[in-house]
């Protein structure tokens, strides 16, 4: 079975190796060793993402998870508080996806150091997942075989099961108006921001069903204070389980925004909406799902099915014919300083992935 102290060491490792998004060299470079190590032939795609596979016997399974994280993700200090690994508060911890990656190299040396036999394994661990998913969508798919596997990249415990999950479309937008001087002769600029407000309240924002988000999480725009700013981008995002929805949404989007552009003739105002990645839903039925629920039966745990509203690498690996579904990694408050890591957790998902492994 997995090793305890062993999995917090490589844990701890590998968390404090930077690896904001591109810049997961020194990442590779350290589970390629790893994986080389364990006797794997390793191979990097023409992104650099780190495909790895060992032979065996029976049908392959593919497990995954990526070398990069959010900022503040530089100098990480873990502390270790009992069973919970947290940063000293000034980071991140770097658990997504320290702990996943962690889980995988854990369970890839207590299957191999063994000599039992196993399925053949697949290993990808990708880059710039953070950057939007961008490392999977370069991913060389032509080296991998395997039609499941398991993406260690979920909040939570292992037996938590991401068997549905959304599509995004990033929103951009760019509104120009015209800057004046803000003490001298205001009446003659068109203020960017007022128009950005504007179309801010009229757009659906939040939580819109149980099924669609939509969110602008960044703006920026004008120069100085005594200035009309002329120029405010934004940029956003629209989520959905339901692609009729997502597209409904859009086009709101796009009314809200071709509206504000017949009010307002002297303003430039574009929108570019484009799809990141496509919803998936797998059924309960299905073997990926009975794969993971019998490695988890034999550590005693209970699979639990749920949707999420994020998006992950499965995505991609959904959209090109590999069933491989998010599990939980034993990490909570993803992309905070607040971000921890449960050891016991951890283990938990280097123990079901052993079992993955082996074809239980």
């Amino acid at each position: 079975m997995a090793n305890r102290d062993r999995l917090l060491k490589t844990l701890i490792d590998l968390i404090q190796i930077d690896s904001p998004t591109g810049e997961e060299d020194a990442m590779d470079r350290e589970v390629s060793s790893r994986l080389e190590a364990l006797g794997f032939k390793v191979h990097h795609d023409s992104f650099n993402n780190v495909i790895a596979k060992l032979p065996g016997a029976g049908e392959p399974v593919l497990l995954s998870a990526h070398l990069d994280t959010v900022e503040p993700g530089r100098g990480i200090q873990p502390v270790l508080d009992g069973d919970v690994l947290r940063s000293d508060g000034t980071t991140i911890l770097g658990g997504d996806c320290k702990s996943g990656v962690s889980i995988v190299l854990e369970a890839l040396t207590t299957v191999t150091e063994s000599g039992d036999k196993h399925l053949p394994i697949e290993v990808a661990f990708t880059r710039a997942e953070e950057g939007g998913l961008v490392g999977v969508h370069h991913l060389d798919f032509s080296q991998l075989s395997a039609k499941r596997g398991v993406v260690f990249d979920g909040e939570g415990a292992v037996n938590r099961v991401s068997v549905a999950a959304p599509s995004q479309n990033v929103v951009t937008a760019q509104i120009r108006g015209r800057s004046a001087h803000a003490g001298v002769e205001p009446e003659k600029g068109l203020s960017a921001i007022i128009l950005a407000a504007e179309i801010l309240t009229q757009l659906p924002l939040g939580r819109i069903d149980q099924e669609t988000t939509a969110n602008i999480g960044r703006i920026e725009g004008g120069l100085k204070r005594n200035i009309i700013p002329e120029l405010v981008l934004l940029d956003g995002e629209l989520r959905s389980l339901d692609n009729a929805k997502l597209d409904r949404y859009s086009q709101e989007f796009q009314r809200v925004f071709d509206q504000a552009r017949a009010r307002h003739p002297d303003a430039e105002i574009t929108l570019d909406i484009r799809n990141t990645y496509q919803a998936y839903r797998v059924a309960d039925s299905h073997p990926a799902v009975a794969m993971i629920g019998r490695a988890l039966a034999r550590i005693g745990m209970e699979i639990r099915l749920e949707a999420t509203g994020g998006g992950s690498d499965a995505n991609v690996f959904q959209e090109h014919g590999i069933v491989a579904l998010p599990v939980g990694i034993g990490v909570e408050s993803f992309h905070t300083v607040r971000e921890s890591a449960v050891v016991s957790q951890v283990l938990q998902g280097a123990e079901m992935c052993e079992g993955i492994i082996r074809g239980v």
